[in-house]
């Protein structure tokens, strides 16, 4: 008699048409793309699913003004009992703090730059669909991690709490824990910004170089977020920066970095 694995099971789960997660049926599961990492089973980007753990963000207006959109996407593993949901924000551009400085504020903005990308993801219990963690940038590209019960999670999609409470940071738009759930909106319904997948944006990011400076398998993995870190390649100008500024306490405020791993 054949043995039932886990990674068995979610195969036989995606092929009849999708998984249980938290007592109802999800999105059917694709195979997962080429970049992906072994332990993954399949992945996602159905909009409705996406929308279950998509983060409640409160965000100034000028900062909706730039934001072009939140892509997603949800993956499961043969290694872990959850069901990683994992968005991208997309800005058109990060403004510096120093911006505004006249004369000397263009040159002391070493981190202005066109395009932003901002990280944050959910991990989901994929038997009672309760969020177990989160992750999400607490400050150029380094993580802040929080259990499901430290996180602010807002009801709406389902009949438990699943949407972590977050504050977008001004002017960098990394993300701070926002504890008041009514100061958020849905991700979705933020006017003029897409609500989309990053399975069909990834090629097209990988060809602008939009992760020419991570640690390309935090991207792919989201699991491996959560225990690294920091989404930035180790050997890289940004990442050393980066650490140099929450060194020095130059950041703007927030819950307490992984500066280790």
């Amino acid at each position: 008699m054949p043995v039932t694995t886990r990674r068995n099971a979610l195969t036989v789960a995606g092929i009849l048409g999708g998984l249980t997660v938290g007592g109802t049926t999800a999105a059917a599961a694709e195979d997962p793309p080429e970049w992906a990492v072994d332990h993954i089973t399949s992945v996602g980007d159905d909009p409705a699913e996406l929308r279950k753990y998509e983060p409640y963000l409160d965000i100034p207006w000028s900062d909706q003004q730039s934001l072009i959109g939140v892509y997603g996407w949800y993956a499961d593993s043969s290694e872990f009992d959850t069901r990683a949901y994992y968005y991208w924000a997309k800005y058109a551009k990060q403004d510096s703090l120093t911006d505004s400085i006249p004369v000397l504020g263009p040159l002391l903005s070493l981190d202005s730059h066109f395009k932003d990308h901002e990280p944050v993801a959910v991990f989901a219990d994929t038997d009672t669909g309760e969020v177990t963690d989160v992750i999400y940038s607490g400050y150029h590209h380094f993580g802040v991690r929080l259990t499901g019960e430290e996180m602010t999670l807002v009801q709406d999609e389902t009949d438990r709490p699943t949407h972590p409470s977050l504050q977008v940071a001004v002017p960098h738009h990394h993300y701070r824990h926002q504890r008041d759930e009514t100061k958020g909106v849905p991700a979705h319904t933020i006017s003029g910004a897409e609500f989309g997948s990053f399975l069909e944006q990834r090629s097209v990011w990988d060809q602008n170089n939009v992760f020419a400076s991570s640690h390309e398998p935090a991207v792919n993995d989201p699991w491996l977020a959560k225990s690294r870190g920091t989404w930035w390649a180790k050997d890289t100008w940004d990442y050393q920066f980066a650490r140099i500024r929450i060194l020095l306490n130059w950041r703007d405020g927030g819950e307490d970095l992984i500066t280790e791993s």
